[in-house]
């Protein structure tokens, strides 16, 4: 002993022996990783198994700790102390186990160690007291109160304790009340006896907690799974929460705005004073009990809990921000988790209002939930397309607006309708229908609002329609040609005496916009090729029919007897196209069906020219189809080259519609057209660009304004919600890019500019001299003006007359500007249109590989070099090389003897086109097309090659000698390369 400590009178403290294997599973049990807790649970409960015969101190020692573990403040302490505590009391009290411990032991143990003695600081009693509820838990779960007989005595003592926390610390009230709730759904579960229910609803009573949320929950739990017990009495009428006398009790206990007292005098539990967003489990359980199959007549339906409780409770007007957010969280429940009945059912009027408001403005303090809300809804429909009828029935009917989407700023109705199955369609068509009629209001401006929010909506149908999977079925045209309808009764009639009429009447601007929207939905049908000619055709047939019954009023569309007689026609031309298409699947039928429908259709659109095209069809027609014993090959060229007259004046309307009628009508009769129709379209190409040239077109005659106009470029056309046709860039070659130079394009915008300032500077001097005066900054030396001087009525009067002259030009001046702009945007859109056509013409097999279509050679490297406009230019040389690309091997036009001298001066004719000067894109068409005509000649003949090598040494030498000729070097390259492929196959 160290001297020191030799007089110490200090007793040596005895080793003590530490499990430290015991230290590190208790250590584990508080990890906030999951496998590492249970991985020391399950090594802690293995210590107490029967085979391990542990001693009563032991396990004594383990409870104490476990329970004491359940009061930690660690994140994850509660949760691993909890599941071991749980498996270990099932393990000690296992049936046929022997053990001085017993049940009221364990209820001693636990609340020794959970009493909050009052000395601690605040969070060391919050955690007392969560040790104690998680300790509540785990003895119930462990189910040692219920096996193997039941300990009243006990769960009573455990009853009292959870339920005297929850009415001190209402703050863990919710928790407390969910431990027994699940209790009863494991009893019920096991089939226990039911006077531990019985005694859980007397405790509950006893403790005033049974009129808040948790004890509706217990009350409807038991209620629902031991329908025979008794229940505490006097405190529900028919002892039942839901029963329909208890509304308005429950819907101030659901919202938690009970105070002291109810209203019979017993004493109430107090509000749980805190805010928490997550919503309460009763709603849950009041939820799943009004799904029950046990529900007697004096319960309330869902309905009127929902409107009474949720709608008329949580969306008040005076109700908190708080208990709206919950009932956001409750109706996004309903619609996520419950049937498509009850999700039906929860659009009403309070909850729209609000949702309306809170989407309305993004920095409100519900905007988010209700983003959410309105994401819920589509996302259903998106999973569940049946449920988009209702939610569109919420939205937009009594309980919401018409204008819902506007209003928000979103597109919630517009995707919800595109999602849409046919038999929501079904429903919504009908809702749709009667909301065009009656807008909701008496204003005939906002009327017209609403019923241009239902035209898109209408269209947003049509256009998902058309792209569904089951698009071409028989259900789907059926739907399609209701929507089709629906804009034709309100587009082509009166409605006044008519079925449905429509209050406030429609006004002139609306009915154009529903005609605007046939146009808009028959585009997107055609585009798609599905009833594309089935449903053009009923759309113009319901509309005769209903102008004959005056069914929804008075047809607007005035006609008189040779515009009626032409429509008849047309009618009986279409019925029998449609028998033969029945009978044979003819060439053309379909197309033809497709033209005359919609020529009637632009008859009824007041086409002043559609009378003439009606005729001109029925040549067609009759030529094509029914003249079938004098269908001489003459003949049907005339009447080819009629329908190729009637396919310009479609292609030349700025509309998609048109454009795509015109395409799919031309691709059927592409074969027939001959040199006469080719050179129609050509000669849309040779046509100026300018007003000028639109006059020449379109047979206009007004000299003094035929001047040329090459240098306006051409204006963007947005095509909104209508079918006007877009003009776009197309992609093209690199070399392509450069068919504008930066410096030209400088240029011409300086000669814009020159040209503005140079009609200003003359507006000005003219107005100076009306008025007597100069310019500031104009000659200051000249004589003084006496515009001062005193005027007298007649100087005065002739001054007038002078500006009145002069604003007068000037207005003419600029109308003319206008004039000339508007006549090339016209201008460009036909020709791109006229392209359009000739593409599908060079693509057909039997088209490019005619002798016919060499004709389309020059006029197309003709507009490469010419047009202003380079995505014109750059089209056209696109359509060329497609051209020359297919016309290869057995496609090849094969020469006749009487055309080889026109194929020469074509071949002379390209080379002198290759001397001008142009785009890059024009000097490789130019190239391609020579060699192209080199091939038909050399195919022909091979001796050819001859006149071939002279043609291209006299432009050799025009290059060399003449300073006029601009032919570019790529065009020997080509040439030369081609002569090195085609000397081996000529050779062999």
């Amino acid at each position: 002993m160290a001297p020191h400590l030799a007089g110490s009178k200090k007793r040596r403290r005895e080793p003590v022996n530490v499990n430290t294997k015991l230290m590190e599973i208790y250590e584990d049990l508080a990890s906030e990783n999951d496998e590492v807790r249970l991985k020391a649970a399950q090594e802690l409960v293995s210590q107490f198994t029967p085979d391990k015969s542990p001693g009563d101190e032991d396990i004594q020692k383990a409870l104490q700790r476990l329970f004491r573990g359940l009061c930690s403040s660690r994140k994850a302490a509660r949760i691993g102390f909890s599941i071991a505590l749980t498996e270990m009391l099932t393990q000690v009290f296992a049936v046929g186990r022997s053990s001085s411990l017993d049940v009221q032991g364990v209820l001693g143990v636990w609340k020794g160690v959970s009493d909050a003695s009052g000395g601690e600081s605040g969070q060391e009693a919050r955690d007392h007291h969560f040790g104690r509820l998680f300790g509540a838990e785990a003895i119930i779960k462990s189910g040692i109160l219920f096996n193997p007989k039941t300990l009243l005595r006990e769960w009573t003592k455990v009853l009292d304790l959870v339920f005297d926390l929850a009415k001190k610390k209402p703050w863990i009230r919710e928790e407390c009340g969910w431990i027994v709730y699940r209790c009863i759904h494991d009893l019920a579960s096991q089939k226990a006896d039911g006077k531990l229910v019985e005694v859980a609803i007397e405790r509950l009573c006893s403790n005033d907690l049974a009129r808040t949320p948790e004890g509706v929950a217990i009350w409807l739990a038991a209620k629902d799974m031991f329908s025979d017990i008794s229940f505490v009495s006097k405190m529900w009428k028919h002892d039942d929460p839901l029963d329909s006398k208890e509304r308005n009790q429950l819907a101030k206990v659901m919202k938690e705005s009970s105070t002291e007292t109810d209203g019979e005098g017993d004493k109430g539990a107090k509000a749980s004073g805190f805010w928490n967003s997550k919503l309460h489990f009763a709603w849950d359980a009041a939820l799943a009990s009004l799904n029950g199959t046990k529900n007697s007549k004096s319960r309330l339906n869902f309905v009127d809990f929902w409107t009474e409780i949720v709608d008329n409770g949580l969306f008040a007007a005076a109700s908190s921000e708080e208990r709206k957010y919950w009932g956001f969280s409750l109706f996004i429940k309903v619609i996520n988790e419950h049937s498509l009945q009850l999700a039906s059912l929860v659009f009403t009027k309070n909850l729209i209002r609000c949702l309306t408001n809170q989407l309305a403005v993004e920095d409100r303090y519900l905007h988010r939930m209700a983003v959410k809300a309105a994401k819920a809804i589509q996302a259903r429909v998106a999973k569940e397309p049946a449920f988009a009828a209702a939610s569109v029935k919420g939205l937009m009917g009594s309980a919401g607006a018409v204008n819902f989407d506007q209003i928000t700023k979103t597109k919630t109705v517009e995707k919800i309708v595109s999602e849409a199955n046919l038999d929501a369609l079904n429903t919504i068509l009908p809702l749709f229908e009667q909301l065009v009629a009656s807008p909701g209001t008496t204003d005939s401006k906002a009327a017209a609002s609403n019923r241009q929010v239902l035209a898109s909506l209408l269209l947003s149908m049509v256009r998902a329609r058309v792209s569904a999977s089951d698009a071409a079925d028989e259900a789907s045209e059926a739907a399609l040609e209701r929507i089709l309808f629906i804009f034709a009764r309100f587009a082509y009639f009166t409605s006044e005496g008519g079925k449905g009429s429509a209050q406030p009447l429609f006004t002139q601007q609306s009915q154009e916009l529903f005609r605007s929207r046939i146009n808009s939905s028959l585009n997107s049908i055609i585009a798609a090729q599905k009833h594309a000619a089935t449903l053009p055709y009923a759309i113009v047939r319901k509309i005769r029919d209903a102008a004959k019954s005056e069914e929804f009023g008075k047809f607007i569309i005035g006609m008189d007897g040779a515009l009626k007689d032409s429509v008849k026609g047309a009618f009986k031309a279409l019925k029998r196209l449609s028998s033969m298409e029945k009978k044979e699947t003819a060439a053309g039928v379909e197309a033809f069906k497709l033209l005359y429908s919609m020529t009637i259709l632009q008859v009824y659109n007041g086409d002043a020219d559609a009378a003439s095209m009606l005729d001109e069809l029925d040549f067609c027609y009759n030529k094509f189809f029914a003249d079938k014993k004098s269908n001489k090959e003459e003949e049907t060229s005339e009447a080819s080259d009629a329908l190729v007259e009637i396919l310009l004046s479609f292609a030349s309307k700025q509309s998609q519609l048109f454009r795509r009628m015109s395409e799919q009508v031309f691709t059927a009769f592409a074969p027939n057209v001959t040199a006469t129709g080719l050179e129609s379209l050509t000669s849309v190409l040779e046509a100026k660009e300018s007003l000028a040239g639109q006059q020449e077109m379109f047979d206009q005659q007004d000299d003094e304004d035929a001047e040329e106009d090459e240098d306006e470029d051409m204006m963007d056309v947005d095509e909104m919600d209508s079918d006007v046709e877009v003009v776009e860039p197309e992609d093209n070659d690199k070399d392509d890019d450069a068919s504008l130079p930066s410096d030209q394009e400088a240029q011409e915008d300086d000669d814009d500019d020159g040209e503005d300032a140079a009609e200003i500077a003359a507006f000005e001097a003219k107005l100076a001299s009306a008025l007597g005066t100069h310019r500031a900054d104009q000659d200051l030396n000249e004589e003084e003006s006496e515009s001062d001087a005193d005027m007298n009525d007649d100087e005065m009067e002739e001054i007038d007359n002078q500006l009145v002259k002069v604003f007068r030009a000037r207005r003419d001046a600029l109308s003319k500007k206008n004039d000339k702009k508007d006549a090339k945007e016209t201008m460009v859109n036909f020709k791109n249109r006229v392209l359009d056509l000739l593409e599908i013409y060079v693509k057909n097999k039997t088209c490019h590989s005619s002798l016919l279509a060499l004709d389309l050679i020059l006029p197309l490297l003709r507009l490469t070099r010419r047009s202003s406009v380079k995505q014109i230019s750059n089209k056209a040389n696109s359509v060329l090389r497609e051209y020359t690309k297919l016309c290869k091997g057995a496609s090849l036009p094969t020469l006749r003897s009487e055309d080889v001298e026109a194929v020469w001066e074509l071949l002379r004719a390209i080379h002198a086109e290759a001397m001008h000067s142009g785009p890059p894109a024009h000097a490789s068409g130019c190239s391609q097309a020579s060699l192209l005509v080199v091939k038909v000649l050399t195919a022909h003949d091979k001796e050819a090659v001859k006149g071939v090598v002279d043609i291209y040494g006299d432009t050799r030498k025009a290059q060399l000698l003449s300073s006029k000729c601009h032919v570019q070097p790529t065009f020997f390259t080509d040439w030369n390369n081609w002569c090195v492929s085609a000397g081996k196959a000529m050779k062999n």
